[in-house]
C-alpha cells in the first residue's frame, strides 16, 4: 500500500467517528492548494467561533495530518476542517447532501474572503487555487480529480 492511500485510509478513518459515518468510502476529502500561513487558520476558525451563523467549532483529536476541526451548525450538520501547510482540507460525509450545500459554500466564502484579504506577498489572488477531491472506493482504491471552482463543484454535485 503505498503512503498517500495508507495516510488517507487513516484520515478518513478517525474522521468516521466525528462524523458519524459507517464506512470511509462514505468520506470526501475537498482539498485547497494555496501557499498559506498557520494565521489564515486561526483568523478562519476565529471568524467561525465567533460568527452569528450558529456555527459550533471545536478542535478535534486524530491522526489528520494537521490540526483538525469539527465544524456543525445549527442543525448538526457537520465537516472536519484540516490545516496543511499547503492549503484548506476539508472533510465530509459525501450523501450529506445539507452538510453540502449549507456547510461547505460558506467555508469556501470565509476562506477566500480572509485569503484575499490577508494575503502574503507570495499569494497571488488572482492565481488560480486548484483544488482536488479525493475518495477511497469500496476496493480501497484512492480516487483523486482536480477542479477549478468550489462553487460548481458544490452545484454540479447538488443536481446529481
Amino acid at each position: 500500500m503505498d503512503y498517500r492511500k495508507k495516510n488517507f485510509i487513516e484520515k478518513f478513518t478517525n474522521a468516521q467517528k466525528y462524523l458519524g459515518v459507517g464506512a470511509i468510502q462514505d468520506i470526501v476529502s475537498l482539498k485547497y492548494r494555496d501557499n498559506v500561513g498557520y494565521s489564515d487558520y486561526q483568523r478562519l476558525i476565529s471568524e467561525f467561533s465567533q460568527s452569528e451563523m450558529g456555527l459550533e467549532v471545536k478542535q478535534v483529536k486524530g491522526d489528520f495530518q494537521g490540526k483538525a476541526w469539527l465544524v456543525k451548525d445549527r442543525n448538526q450538520n457537520a465537516v472536519i476542517l484540516v490545516e496543511h501547510e499547503t492549503g484548506l482540507e476539508i472533510l465530509y460525509i459525501a450523501s450529506s447532501i445539507a452538510s453540502f450545500i449549507s456547510l461547505i459554500p460558506m467555508i469556501n466564502s470565509g476562506w477566500k474572503y480572509l485569503r484575499d484579504r490577508f494575503a502574503s506577498p507570495r499569494f497571488l489572488p488572482d492565481k488560480m487555487t486548484r483544488i482536488e477531491i479525493r475518495t477511497i472506493n469500496s476496493k480501497k482504491q484512492l480516487l483523486e480529480k482536480h477542479i477549478l471552482s468550489v462553487e460548481n463543484y458544490v452545484l454540479e454535485e447538488s443536481l446529481r
